[in-house]
């Protein structure tokens, strides 16, 4: 008998409000991505054949709303930014698939890394943490944790 196995989506998928209060942001970081503290973000994740789109929708402390949007192979590998990003301009992300739920983006400027992001979904899939650590291009390291709450 030929049996068809059917993958469940990856633990990733859906929509993440940012929990702000819970979150720990770090100044460098935000200076790369000249960026200020969020007011509200909200990360949505879906599957789209064989790939993960991600839109982002955040409204900043100065008031700005950015967005943005990229997708990379549900299995891992480069990823492409589907909107014009001014922060990701000359970036190639990687993303590596470690398990269901649990993903790390690796950020490569001028072919050298600075960033990584490991992006892991809660036992209980309500949570989603973003751990970034790297350094800017003085070589001031930085660490930040964004804490996400399934919607």
């Amino acid at each position: 008998m030929n049996k068809t196995m059917i993958t469940p989506a990856d633990p990733i998928i859906g929509t993440w409000k940012l929990n702000v209060a819970k979150s720990k942001f770090s100044p460098v970081l935000l200076k790369i991505l000249n960026e200020t503290v969020p007011r509200e973000k909200t990360e949505l994740y879906e599957q789209v054949g064989d790939r993960i789109v991600l839109a982002a929708t955040a409204t900043m402390a100065d008031g700005r709303s950015i967005s943005g949007r990229y997708a990379w192979p549900a299995k891992g590998g480069i990823a492409s930014v589907q909107e014009d990003l001014p922060a990701f301009a000359g970036i190639t992300i990687i993303e590596t698939l470690i398990a269901p739920g649990e993903w790390y983006a690796t950020f490569l400027k001028d072919g050298k890394q600075f960033m990584v992001i490991h992006k892991v979904v809660g036992e209980d899939g309500q949570t989603l943490c973003l751990n970034y650590t790297g350094a800017d291009a003085q070589g001031n390291s930085f660490g930040q944790t964004d804490v996400y709450e399934r919607q």
